[in-house]
């Protein structure tokens, strides 16, 4: 997928990756006519005055995807992720829990920042975008390494202590 509105573009100079332009004043400018048909948690994440703030403690940017639980139980999907707090501008991680899954969707990409030491494989957050779909809602995040993909009918969320993830290795 590519969001709609939130551009990202790779800044490329003498033939080298040199970061990337982030612009969400596209989506911030439609967000106030499309917050009234996002489910009321969707609509909270969405709007809050942090979320796009790039010098804000709040902000999604630079998030590090942590984990994901994804639970089925009683003909009902849910899923949880968590993001590790990046340690120069976050005090808290972010934890987003989704009701009424849908569709989710991981796409790794290939990624200079997935093989530094310490790195996630799916590189720290851009930018996401919270748009209605006829089921709920749909929430595009974009990474460095990669991007995630989810429909389901509502969120809620909260901004609390993350510890990191252990590693895993074959």
């Amino acid at each position: 997928m590519l969001m709609r509105y939130v551009k990202i573009d790779s800044i490329v100079e003498d033939g080298r990756h040199k970061g990337y332009s982030l612009d969400a004043d596209p989506y911030l400018a439609v967000l106030p006519e499309i917050l009234q048909y996002l489910p009321s948690g969707a609509r909270a994440f969405a709007s809050d005055r942090d979320h796009y703030n790039f010098f804000g403690r709040k902000c999604v940017k630079d998030l590090k995807l942590s984990r994901t639980l994804l639970i089925d139980a009683r003909n009902h999907l849910s899923a949880t992720f968590e993001f590790e707090p990046y340690q120069f501008k976050h005090d808290l991680g972010l934890v987003i829990y989704y009701d009424g899954v849908i569709e989710m969707s991981v796409s790794a990409t290939e990624s200079e920042e997935a093989t530094l030491p310490g790195a996630k494989r799916l590189g720290y957050l851009q930018l996401d975008e919270t748009l209605p779909h006829e089921r709920g809602f749909s929430h595009e995040i974009q990474f460095t390494g990669g991007s995630l993909w989810i429909v389901a009918r509502e969120l809620s969320f909260e901004w609390r202590d993350i510890l990191p993830a252990e590693g895993i290795s074959a």
